[in-house]
């Protein structure tokens, strides 16, 4: 339960930051996946965030709309689309990525590097139980 709890406080507290920003998770994670692979096409995007592909038509539509993401045809498809974040984008990013940053040291007082990377394995462990689980 202790596990379950932390994740709806984080996610909870994750939602109010980013609304300050007018962003909800699912807009994050699909900026920082294209900021971070200029070039990425829907599809790509969708496997790389965990969603649908319809899931991620509304993300691009809304950052296109915002300024936040570009799409450009691809050059060596041209039934196909790719994304690019703007400089808007970037810069958006680059200011969560500070705001985050600290959030994480806060969210971390008083937990040792020792304690912080035990953790750290252990949630990646969690995750990949999950995939696993997920895939039978």
């Amino acid at each position: 339960m202790s596990l379950l709890t932390t994740t709806r406080q984080i996610d909870a507290a994750c939602a109010t930051m980013l609304s300050r920003h007018g962003l909800s998770e699912g807009l994050f994670a699909a900026l920082l996946a294209v900021h971070a692979s200029p070039g990425i096409t829907p599809g790509a995007l969708a496997s790389q965030i965990l969603v649908t592909r319809a899931t991620v038509t509304g993300l691009v539509d809304g950052l296109t709309k915002r300024g936040l993401l570009e799409r450009a045809a691809d050059p060596t498809d041209r039934r196909s689309q790719t994304l690019h974040a703007t400089g808007a984008g970037g810069t958006l990013v680059q200011e969560l990525s500070a705001v985050y940053a600290t959030w994480m040291e806060q969210l971390t007082t008083g937990i040792s590097n020792h304690q912080r990377n035990a953790a750290f394995e252990m949630l990646d462990t969690v995750q990949r139980n999950v995939r696993r689980g997920e895939e039978s």
